[in-house]
């Protein structure tokens, strides 16, 4: 897909959000009932976060020295940002606590890696992928999985 499909596609999803509206030919919106989440948190690291995060994390080992470069990691960064902001859609966060706590500060280091990444800072997105290990692998530390059960164990009902 192209550069332009994929916007064109962020842009009508973000305003089918953030209206609550389906637009249809000749101007007339139905009403949607709200986001609802497809995808599995593990779906969303795999697919937005994983790879965004080591595009940013990357830099470290290689910056970017194209103008297609830093729009690359431009992308990754609105994607790993837009991605926090999944992680706290209601039918998907696991709480208003901790799950929370992280998700914003994954949103946070995520706009940081993209202020950093649109001034060309070099530095400054190197600190934001600190900030994101912090934020996002402190749970695991003491041997925790904030992200759900275990593979294969049974989901409640």
């Amino acid at each position: 897909m192209t550069r332009t499909v994929l916007l064109t596609l962020a842009f009508g999803l973000a305003a089918i959000l953030a209206t609550g509206t389906l637009p249809i030919r000749g101007g007339i919106a139905a009403q949607t009932p709200g986001p609802v989440p497809v995808a599995t948190i593990g779906q969303l690291e795999r697919a937005m976060v994983g790879p965004s995060s080591d595009a940013i994390f990357n830099v470290g080992r290689a910056e970017p020295a194209t103008d297609d470069e830093w729009l690359a990691l431009e992308d990754a960064a609105v994607i790993l940002t837009e991605a926090a902001n999944l992680y706290m859609m209601d039918g998907r966060r696991a709480d208003d606590g901790e799950w929370m706590t992280m998700a914003t500060a994954m949103y946070e280091g995520g706009r940081a890696a993209l202020v950093a990444v649109q001034a060309r800072d070099v530095d400054a997105i190197l600190d934001a992928g600190n900030s994101l290990v912090e934020a996002c692998h402190v749970p695991y530390r003491d041997g925790g999985r904030p992200m759900g059960p275990p593979p294969g164990a049974v989901a409640p009902e």
